[in-house]
């Protein structure tokens, strides 16, 4: 307190460049982290008589609270704000504040002066113009308060990641509201064929969770113009604790977008899907203008021993999550979108960039809102500012019970690396001596490449091939299988998706995957035009097959536990691999009532291999499950094994 006195009493005496530097090493500080550590209420706490108004902002002067006459109108009243012992700044306004907009203008030490809104707002105008107080229940569609997520065991979790916008932005999605929330919420869309689309699609296809892409208020979409071109996947967040404008019908009525993404979340819930939000607590887009950086400066950004804040992602500045209140607003947003929201999971952007303590009091929170929060993350080791130990990256996973990772280890190993231009090949795409990379990441193993990361379970591996980021898997073989027949292409890929669907761990795939989806050859289409984002339904048409094959092999993994062990000494006891070589690979399980054996080959060449003894039927191959009891082929002792192909036998019991 007293340093802040100090700096407070050099206004207008000392040059603004020195008050300036004096702030920063102060707000950077352990003496400030401690002193100015607040566990009230923030932001705009409303009633029905009054609204109370609360901003943490020590270093600040001043802070004036500016109410205006309409949503839109330039004129407005200010009303100070009274000091409190801990940094806040308060005010209440009588009556109801319901749709009221407001913001603040804040004094420091150095002479400036900033406008701002609240870091805490739940609604705002256009493009976040301003903040808003909202009645929360005005945003709450029927049913609402009886609404809530599936209950879904972890060794069942199936991941679909997507894009609001994506999933039914084409015209042949047939939805009202293409690209927004309402059109995912919309039931009984169908294609030219009379196919599902939208919502009934993800709901019939298997999957318990959809990963929807950030859908927070970000920065890089301008939502009064409604545009192809006008398109970002939204890794640039503005508002942590309000949703994106841009997907809602309205974006100029504020509740509009709190209820349609509600009606979204619903919808799902109804179809028996969980949601699991993507959210970027790494960095923010544009410091000078968050919300953050404008109400405490510097404060919430890590910095380098030159001054210059630190940016390990690559795509904007870090934030400090291991400062009291980072932290606390971090695990304040995601108690809020659970609570508000019913969001079942939060997938965490470049989460390596976050601190373990951070995470655990993440997960340590997700267990005490509910028994089904997914907590998972890209365990990248990334940035200079936080020791290695301290990062929650895969290497620390063993300090990270109960968060999943994304295992790169394995989509490398089935599709080859994204360097090179996407040269790089791996097991399905023809690169040999790949078979024990493959095997190891199919047990879920505890030892990736080498590395041994001390999982507690299998769970915490999310297995995927593609994903959002770089080209999709269609397109990476189109790079690197680009002399080869597109039959031949698409075999690889059902290869990979059995792959995928059977491994031991949480099966991920990225949208259209089943269906072959492109996006001409792009690798990074993260501010592409939506053309080339969006969902092509008419694709889903012509893969008709090949959606019913990842359909039935998730049904064959749900039915079957083996394929979804929650130990390693499960693993061990109930799986054999009898081959891995020569682009083969023959793996036997242990099922409860008989054994299964599932013969990969991703050579192009038939395969005569040796079946352990007795009788073996044949349930699935070439992308294809055989249903019909008399008539399924069986064999004894040897077996061909189609090329390019993965093939499902089960023992034939008595």
């Amino acid at each position: 307190m007293e340093l802040l006195d100090d700096l407070f009493a050099l206004s207008g005496i000392e040059s603004p460049q020195t008050i300036r530097e004096a702030m920063h090493d102060y707000a950077l500080s352990e003496d400030f982290d401690q002193t100015y550590a607040y566990g009230g209420a923030l932001g705009a706490v409303y009633h029905k008589r009054f609204t109370r108004f609360v901003l943490w902002a020590p270093l600040a002067q001043q802070v004036d609270l500016l109410v205006f006459k309409d949503l839109y109108s330039e004129l407005y009243d200010s009303y100070p704000m009274k000091r409190q012992k801990k940094g806040t700044y308060e005010a209440s306004i009588a009556g109801d504040c319901h749709n009221l907009a407001y913001s603040y203008r804040l004094y420091f030490p150095d002479g400036s002066c900033v406008y701002s809104q609240d870091p805490y707002a739940k609604a705002a105008t256009v493009n976040s113009g301003r903040s808003v107080v909202v009645n929360p229940t005005s945003a709450y569609p029927e049913g609402w308060e009886e609404d809530q997520g599936p209950e879904i065991d972890p060794s069942e979790v199936v991941i679909y990641e997507a894009n609001i916008r994506d999933l039914t932005a084409a015209p042949s999605s047939g939805v009202r509201f293409p690209g927004k929330y309402l059109g995912l919420a919309e039931s009984g869309t169908k294609t030219a064929q009379g196919l599902a689309t939208g919502l009934d699609y993800l709901a019939d296809l298997g999957i318990s969770h959809v990963q929807l892409m950030p859908f927070f208020d970000f920065a890089t979409v301008d939502e009064e113009r409604e545009s192809g071109r006008n398109y970002n996947w939204g890794y640039d967040p503005q508002n942590y604790f309000l949703p994106e404008g841009s997907y809602a019908s309205d974006p100029f009525t504020p509740v509009t977008r709190l209820m349609e993404t509600r009606q979204m979340i619903q919808a799902l819930h109804q179809k028996g899907l969980g949601v699991i939000m993507d959210v970027v607590f790494n960095h923010v887009y544009d410091e000078e203008s968050h919300p953050l950086m404008l109400t405490v400066p510097d404060y919430y950004l890590r910095f380098h021993e030159s001054g210059h804040p630190a940016n390990g992602s690559g795509v904007g500045s870090e934030l400090a999550t291991e400062r009291r209140m980072m932290r606390r607003y971090l695990l304040d947003a995601i108690r809020y979108w659970v609570e508000e929201y019913h969001v079942d999971g939060f997938r965490f952007d470049l989460m390596g960039l976050i601190d373990v303590e951070t995470m655990q009091a993440v997960r340590q929170l997700a267990d005490e809102l509910g028994p089904n929060i997914i907590i998972l993350g890209e365990g990248w080791n990334m940035g200079h500012c936080l020791a290695d130990q301290d990062k929650a990256c895969l290497e620390n996973a063993s300090q990270l019970e109960g968060i999943s990772f994304f295992n790169d280890r394995f989509r490398d190993a089935l599709r080859g690396n994204d360097f090179e231009e996407g040269q790089d090949t791996g097991f399905i795409s023809n690169k040999k001596h790949m078979e024990f990379q493959i095997v190891e990441n199919l047990k879920g193993s505890q030892t990736l490449n080498g590395v041994d990361y001390h999982f507690h379970s299998p769970q915490q591996l999310i297995q995927y091939c593609a994903v959002h980021d770089n080209w999709t898997l269609w397109d990476k073989l189109a790079i690197t299988r680009s002399h080869e027949v597109v039959g031949f292409r698409r075999r690889r890929q059902l290869l990979a998706n059995t792959l995928i669907a059977l491994t031991e761990g949480i099966p991920f795939f990225h949208s259209g995957q089943e269906f072959l989806r492109s996006k001409l050859n792009l690798r990074n289409t993260y501010n592409a035009p939506v053309e080339i984002n969006a969902l092509d339904w008419d694709k889903r048409d012509e893969e008709t097959e090949a959606v019913t094959y990842l359909k039935d092999l998730l049904d064959y993994r749900k039915k079957h536990e083996v394929f979804r062990l929650t130990s390693f000494a499960s693993i061990y006891d109930h799986l054999e691999i009898l081959r891995a070589d020569s682009q083969i690979i023959i793996a036997v399980y242990q099922a409860a009532d008989r054994q299964i054996l599932v013969a990969y080959n991703a050579s192009k060449y038939k395969q005569l291999v040796s079946l352990p003894e007795g009788t073996w039927k044949l349930r699935a191959s070439e992308g294809q499950f055989f249903t019909d009891e008399a008539m399924l082929e069986t064999y004894q002792e040897e077996a061909e094994l189609a090329f390019l192909a993965a093939m499902i036998f089960e023992q034939v019991t008595k």
